[in-house]
């Protein structure tokens, strides 16, 4: 039986999360005075699968591809012609169970979206901010919640 990608998302109770993605950045590099600090430079959407059987078992590697072939298409083909500043990636993590204490026993897939500025030492912008509502639009319209 062939699983699309609609019966993913409903298999495994797909949602997503954002949350602030840092950059190190280092001022007056290899001088007495050299400083480093964390700077918002983008966002991090991180798109779960969970395993609804209690179980630690990862999504079956073509479950996940499919997965992650549907999202770098229509999140790098569709929110990267939008936001010419930003750098958009989709990162995968085929072989990295997750798992959070709310759901003891429970493992997650993750596939992460990264958001963050062309060059990486600016602070986050309004071209990050278009960029992570473009990124919702498409997740929502995939039929994928926000948590």
């Amino acid at each position: 039986m062939t699983t699309n990608f609609e019966q993913l998302l409903k298999k495994y109770h797909a949602f997503y999360e954002v949350s602030p993605y840092y950059a190190l950045v280092e001022e007056r590099h290899g001088s007495p005075t050299e400083n480093k600090h964390l700077m918002q430079s983008g966002f991090d959407v991180d798109v779960h699968g969970v395993s609804s059987k209690g179980e630690m078992n990862l999504p079956p590697a073509d479950d996940y591809a499919l997965g992650y072939a549907k999202l770098k298409k229509e999140i790098s083909e569709t929110v990267s012609r939008h936001a010419s500043e930003c750098v958009i990636e989709v990162i995968s993590f085929p072989s990295t169970a997750f798992s959070e204490s709310s759901r003891p026993l429970q493992s997650e897939a993750i596939i992460r979206i990264r958001i963050s500025h062309r060059g990486g030492d600016q602070a986050v912008g309004v071209d990050e901010d278009h960029a992570l509502a473009e990124v919702e639009k498409q997740l929502k319209s995939l039929g994928i919640p926000r948590r």
